[in-house]
């Protein structure tokens, strides 16, 4: 039993594990496919796109739920029961007694976790195995000018990606007059998850980290 079960432990960790993604996204339908592939056993969710209608009764639906709730509050809105006074006193001692993170935790967080995240990230991105990939986005804000920042943003993540990912190509079309998010995603990417084992335990053991999970604890236990 003992073998069996370091045997499979063996296989999680070292065989490769295939995850192949091909998504379409235009307006409210979503379609296309994940599949993720292990050995000789594979799992599969398929999106189809709402038939005509669907969405209309949906928004008919909640509606009408909506409606059901605030009648059913207004009714029953004179029988509710008054809570003793001594209980809302003890609710205000205890949420006034409750530690929250000051700005400079805030800051003390930032400059502890920031090596560590980005050392994570690089990581994670040498371990992952891009076969092939592509990302098509169009994308709309309301407003004009947060279009042009999402779009500075966009670029400089899809660019990094592009360093760890040659073969991973985009296309990036912002709509200063319209708001709307269009999305077409192909990728088929391969990993083994004992080669992620020594970034995450550098992550996890990081002074930085282990400080800022210590003042986290202390603040909300």
């Amino acid at each position: 039993m003992a073998l069996a079960i370091l045997l499979l432990v063996l296989l999680v960790l070292f065989c490769a594990i295939d995850l192949i993604v091909d998504l379409k996204k235009k307006d409210q339908d979503i379609s296309g496919k994940i599949l993720i592939k292990w050995l000789f056993l594979s799992y599969s969710k398929v999106f189809y796109p709402a038939e005509p209608g669907s969405s209309v009764s949906k928004k008919e639906k909640v509606n009408g739920e909506k409606e059901e709730m605030g009648n059913y509050s207004h009714v029953n809105a004179g029988h509710g029961r008054k809570e003793p006074e001594e209980n809302i006193t003890n609710e205000a001692k205890s949420t006034k007694n409750k530690r929250e993170l000051k700005a400079k935790d805030f800051i003390k967080i930032y400059y502890d976790i920031k090596n560590p995240l980005l050392r994570l990230f690089k990581g994670t991105m040498r371990n992952l195995v891009l076969r092939c990939g592509r990302c098509d986005v169009a994308f709309g804000l309301p407003d004009p000018a947060d279009t042009g920042m999402l779009c500075s943003i966009l670029f400089g993540v899809f660019g990094s990606l592009h360093q760890y990912w040659q073969n991973f190509y985009y296309f990036l079309e912002p709509r200063f007059d319209d708001k709307v998010l269009d999305l077409e995603l192909m990728a088929d990417v391969r990993m083994r998850i004992y080669k992620f084992i020594p970034t995450f335990l550098r992550f996890a053991l990081d002074r930085g980290v282990l400080r800022t999970g210590w003042l986290l604890v202390r603040t909300y236990r």
